[in-house]
């Protein structure tokens, strides 16, 4: 029986990893120069990875060669796009994905694209569940993916299906993009025969179309140039070989055989892959402050620069801070899997944005102060409901900035912190893991000592010491927790431990575009364990109780506990073996700096008696505060109003583009939800992303 093949040219360009963004672009001039220089020569096809930020940082220092980049592309020799960059779905926001998305294409068009754009997944640590969706709303019909596939998922070709129904005919690669990273290996034509045959046996339980596909390159790797001439003597002296070099478009042009697996929802599984949970908390400091700026651009800069009455909308500005945080979300950067010295710059990209947005949000506030009747204090809310009698995307002019919060009081129980009922326990257990995954070194121990401190409940353990205070803001529903962690020790993973007050089964967490459920245990195998962590992306529900936070945090629901990670403390990027890993999952290289030594400040809040319906509007309340601006008085507008009357459905963004208004709203549930935006009517389907544009 013949084997017939597609193989691939490519590389997976990690932009930061294991060394520097600099040090990676100093390779990769090299090696875009050789696929250039082969596309001048003939060579069929190289694929860049899906992200056009590798050929922009290549052109930054390689100007002179745009022409021939644009030249290979528009005449097929070379695939960009359609991202911007590679980013890690579960730790970015939705809005991020979006935009992502939409500097990704326009820069391939920018390049020379044309045709249907593939959403290219090869390596991120799972997928959401709205990606169909989201790929759908771009008009991209067809996936590649990877990692989280599970087991019954057993084709080469799923249908993959988002919450509300959008589908993508997704390709997997159950071996990985790097399966044909042998093809160098196999220096002459009689071993490049028998690893084809090989592949092609491997292949072959999982065959959906008439050819398999085979990636052929791996991380950083450079095009094989000497390829299709091995190829083809090979083919020669193997005639059962049919084996094709093309494009990731030509191979999915081929028809797909007989029924497919349908998977809905997002894609969670270690079946045949590494999923690497422990991203989730690894440098858990830079995951908060990753929200904070995400949620200030989206809820304040944008909607602030957008609706304010006579202010000049900041396109350049915003989009330079918009590309840093995508750029920032890529894979190996947002997981904080890397060294110590990326750390340092995502940490700088990450406070640039930070300054941009905040200076916008405070010049529109500023401008719209200047505007109102009344003298005092300007409050602005960013939610789309009112909140402190303040309307939803709208303001109130105030005499004074009103008291924040007001303290609660704290017990202490048998080591245990209790706070109106709530009852809170801090655990510490030694994790001998990496940054990819918790490796259990010992059992989970209390401290030592709990005691009061001046409005405070201190817990002491061996090296670490965590200082906890609780306050509520008017109105809150929810207890406000304030941490301060000295940590003064390595190797270990530190918790916070609520009681349920009823058995739990799973969970509802927020993630991007969704509100999902999930069982206590993620799916597992002989390449990596069964997780009992997943993420969630502001907001978790289990057994009664909620916990919030700006971002994303990692969670452990068991019958009657929700734990959440407050610090995991690890000293490299990949131990070589783990009970839990058997094999690496990247260079085992030092990282002092994610021993998260010295001190480390966290916000959450917890929510007793909660429902699925509470879950996003806390998360407004808590992680979105009303913002302020001083006002002389003396404007034309009222000391109340709306900047924009929204009702129904979940904001993600308000914006202008190509210069219209432009909102996007989101529903979490399985119903039909009326939403109403500028004065217009709208339907949002059970799960539906929706945006709207006002011309």
């Amino acid at each position: 029986m013949p084997t017939r093949l597609t193989l691939v040219p490519h590389t997976h360009w990690d932009r930061e990893w294991y060394v520097t963004f600099e040090e990676f672009r100093r390779r990769l001039v090299p090696v875009l120069d050789e696929v250039l220089d082969l596309a001048d020569a003939g060579y069929p096809h190289f694929h860049l990875d899906g992200q056009t930020a590798l050929v922009d940082d290549y052109l930054e220092l390689r100007p002179e060669r745009e022409r021939a980049v644009k030249r290979h592309v528009a005449s097929g020799r070379i695939s960009v796009g359609p991202w911007l960059a590679l980013v890690d779905e579960f730790l970015v926001s939705g809005e991020t994905i979006v935009r992502d998305l939409e500097l990704g294409l326009a820069r391939a068009r920018e390049l020379g694209a044309s045709g249907s754009p593939i959403g290219y997944l090869p390596d991120q640590f799972g997928h959401v569940g709205q990606m169909p969706q989201l790929l759908r709303a771009a008009e991209i019909e067809a996936a590649v993916v990877w990692r989280g596939v599970p087991a019954s998922v057993d084709r080469s070709v799923f249908r993959w299906e988002s919450p509300d129904g959008s589908v993508v005919l997704a390709e997997y690669l159950p071996f990985g993009y790097s399966l044909g990273m042998w093809v160098r290996v196999a220096d002459d034509p009689h071993t490049l025969a028998r690893w084809l045959g090989r592949a092609g046996g491997w292949l072959a339980p999982f065959a959906a179309r008439e050819r398999a596909l085979v990636p052929a390159g791996s991380d950083h790797a450079a095009p094989d140039a000497t390829l299709p001439e091995r190829l083809a003597e090979a083919c020669r002296l193997a005639p059962e070989l049919d084996v094709r070099i093309c494009s990731l478009a030509e191979h999915l042009a081929q028809p797909v055989r007989g029924e497919l697996p349908v998977w809905k929802g997002e894609l969670r599984s270690a079946a045949r892959a590494h999923l690497l949970p422990g991203v989730v908390s690894a440098r858990v400091n830079q995951k908060q402050e990753r929200a904070e700026v995400e949620a200030l651009l989206e809820r304040y800069a944008e909607p602030l620069t957008a609706l304010v009455p006579g202010f000049e909308w900041p396109e350049r500005e915003l989009e330079r801070t918009w590309r840093l945080l995508v750029l920032n979300g890529a894979h190996d950067s947002v997981c904080g899997c890397s060294i110590d010295d990326v750390a340092r710059a995502v940490d700088a990209r990450c406070a640039a944005a930070r300054t941009v947005a905040a200076e916008l949000a405070d010049a529109a506030l500023a401008a719209l102060a200047e505007q109102v009747r009344g003298a005092g204090i300007v409050r602005f809310n960013p939610s789309p409901f009112e909140r402190e009698g303040i309307p939803g995307l709208g303001w109130r002019v105030e005499p004074a900035a009103p008291d924040a919060v007001e303290p609660l009081e704290l017990t202490i129980e048998d080591r245990r912190v209790v706070v109106e009922g709530v009852v809170l326990e801090l655990a510490d257990e030694p994790d001998t893991g990496d940054l990819y995954n918790f490796e259990p070194g010992g059992v989970a121990v209390g401290p030592r000592r709990v005691f009061a401190d001046a409005g405070e409940v201190v817990a002491a353990f061996d090296g670490v010491d965590v200082r906890l205070r609780a306050s509520r803001g008017a109105g809150e529903p929810f207890l406000r927790l304030e941490l301060t962690i000295r940590n003064d020790r390595p190797d270990h993973r530190l918790r916070l431990r609520a009681h349920l007050p009823h058995a739990a089964t799973g969970s509802l967490a927020c993630s991007p575009f969704e509100l999902v459920e999930r069982g206590l245990v993620s799916e597992g195998s002989e390449a990596e364990a069964p997780s009992p962590t997943w993420p969630a992306r502001g907001a978790v529900l289990a057994g009664g109780i909620a916990v919030l936070a700006p971002g994303v945090i990692e969670y452990e629901v068991s019958e009657r506990e929700l734990a959440v990670t407050l610090l995991r403390c690890v000293g490299t990027i990949s131990r070589p073996s783990l009970s839990s890993r058997p094999a690496p999952a990247g260079p085992d290289v030092a990282t002092p700096g994610a021993q998260m030594l010295g001190e480390t400040r966290l916000a959450l809040a917890v929510l007793a008696g909660a429902q699925p319906r509470d879950l996003l509007p806390a998360w407004e309340r808590f992680a979105l505060p009303l913002r302020c601006a001083r006002a002389g008085g003396g404007g034309r507008l009222p000391s109340r109003g709306k900047l924009l009357d929204i009702h129904g459905g979940e904001l993600s963004s308000v914006r202008r583009r190509a210069g219209a208004l432009e909102v996007r709203l989101w529903n979490p549930w399985n119903t039909n939800v009326s939403a109403h935006a500028g004065g217009r009517s709208h339907e949002l389907g059970a799960a539906r992303i929706e945006t709207i544009r006002f011309d």
